[in-house]
């Protein structure tokens, strides 16, 4: 029993209400990876070198949940916080994130992807390497060691 206590941790949500519960229950997440393509181009702190030459010296280094459907996230160097709204799709399998001005934007947090202690919320742009288009993917923490 105490071996399948310890698994369940390390298993993702089920559900997206699962992952609601788990990313309302941590007071912050910190920033642990910042992957281009499946390729970590940041991660504890540090650069990695990417063929596209990509630095992410500018990113969120916490974000924050809120029940009532607020997202506060933290940009490195800033004074102030940006805000978003986040939204469950029971039928798609997704919490998105929205501009909370303009309502656009477009990261998404799948199930799979959160964790008891970890979550990664993804994106599609061509921002990063035009015409492109690279899926960025964030991994955050709830570890408040690891910047």
């Amino acid at each position: 029993m105490l071996v399948l206590t310890g698994l369940s941790c390390h298993r993702p949500a089920d559900d997206v209400q699962e992952a609601q519960k788990r990313l309302l229950a941590a007071d912050r997440w910190h920033i642990e990876q910042i992957a281009m393509d499946e390729v970590p181009v940041f991660k504890a702190g540090k650069h990695l070198p990417h063929i596209s030459g990509v630095r992410f010296d500018r990113h969120m280094d916490w974000v924050k949940f809120y029940p009532d459907g607020g997202f506060e996230g933290h940009m490195t160097g800033d004074d102030t916080t940006q805000h978003y709204q986040w939204k469950v799709y029971v039928p798609q399998n997704v919490i998105a994130l929205r501009d909370s001005a303009t309502g656009t934007g477009g990261w998404n947090i799948y199930p799979r992807n959160v964790y008891e202690g970890t979550f990664e919320m993804e994106t599609r742009s061509t921002v990063y390497d035009p015409p492109r288009v690279t899926k960025l993917t964030l991994r955050f923490t709830n570890n408040s060691t690891i910047e």
